[in-house]
């Protein structure tokens, strides 16, 4: 089996945006979403507090390397990836492996992954 790699990812949205960055994050152009998967991204989550945005990213291969691959082609959607560009601020956000300590679900708990 492959492995999974889990990424977070902090980024902010501009002053005002947050409440537009959730509607048009309610549902991505197919042709972004589609790209997502085939670069490798398994589950991408987004929360936010204020304008600070929380994403969690599962992927194979590591996230750098699915990003890179989608900056590589290209936009996607130019429409999208400029309204995208309005909504959030020009940092990159910071981003880091993330390392299991412990789990559970509505069935079971299980400790981190070493």
């Amino acid at each position: 089996m492959t492995d999974i790699v889990r990424t977070a990812r902090r980024t902010r949205v501009r002053p005002g945006m947050a409440a537009e960055y959730a509607r048009v994050h309610a549902r991505l152009p197919e042709a972004v979403f589609d790209s997502l998967r085939e670069a490798g991204i398994l589950s991408w989550r987004i929360w936010s507090i204020g304008d600070d945005l929380f994403h969690v990213i599962e992927s194979t291969p590591d996230t750098e390397a699915a990003l890179a691959e989608l900056r590589a082609r290209g936009p996607i959607d130019p429409e999208w990836a400029a309204l995208i560009a309005t909504l959030v601020s020009d940092a990159p956000g910071d981003n880091d492996q993330l390392s299991q300590v412990w789990g559970m679900d509505a069935e079971t708990q299980w400790p981190g992954e070493g």
